[in-house]
């Protein structure tokens, strides 16, 4: 008896068969893969806001009060630490976002140790006007003092925003965006202020 091989039509038939269930297979794990990615994604999300809402309010725990918030970017007053109801460079911070890092960034001044106390007075001169603000970031800028942190990154826009007047805010509101592979993610961080006045301050 005579042993009977597969057609070309039969061949071609099990490609085809084989071909579909391929391409079956490959739709249902590339399905899988993008459900994990998405689920990751949501998780380090999470993760991100949780991690950088508890970073923020730690760290800006101490505000004395805002001081002044221009196009999202705010002066915050730490508070009377050399008394005497002024605002002084030192008792600054800056909170600025850079949009081309994608950084959220806090700036202070950090006296040098082998500055006298006759240096740290005389470059600690009280600041009684918003206008004084920059002019007093250029000045520590340009004497190498002006220490920088980064608060959070990878984001798309962090935006400041406090009630007016800013001395008298009971908080900061920080509002951040995310770049997240999967799309912008959005959350909020609330600074509680300690409400402290100073005696002279001209917005």
């Amino acid at each position: 008896m005579k042993r009977r091989g597969f057609t070309m039509i039969e061949l071609l038939l099990s490609l085809a068969i084989t071909a579909v269930v391929a391409a079956g297979v490959a739709a249902m794990l590339g399905g899988l893969a993008t459900g994990i990615a998405l689920g990751s994604d949501a998780r380090t999300g999470l993760l991100a806001t949780a991690a950088t809402h508890g970073r923020l309010v730690e760290e800006l725990s101490d505000t004395g009060c805002v001081l002044t918030i221009d196009d999202g970017d705010a002066v915050l007053w730490k508070g009377d630490l050399t008394p005497s109801g002024l605002i002084e460079p030192s008792e600054l911070r800056w909170i600025t976002f850079d949009p081309e890092y994608g950084e959220l960034t806090r700036s202070s001044i950090r006296f040098p140790d082998d500055w006298s106390t006759i240096d740290r007075l005389a470059f600690d001169r009280p600041i009684t006007r918003s206008s004084q603000l920059s002019s007093e970031w250029n000045r520590a800028e340009s004497r190498g003092i002006l220490e920088h942190e980064i608060l959070a990154d990878g984001l798309l826009q962090a935006r400041s925003n406090a009630a007016s007047p800013f001395i008298e805010a009971a908080e900061l509101r920080i509002d951040l965006t995310f770049d997240l592979a999967t799309g912008p993610v959005e959350a909020t961080a609330i600074i509680i202020t300690h409400g402290d006045q100073p005696s002279e301050w001209n917005p």
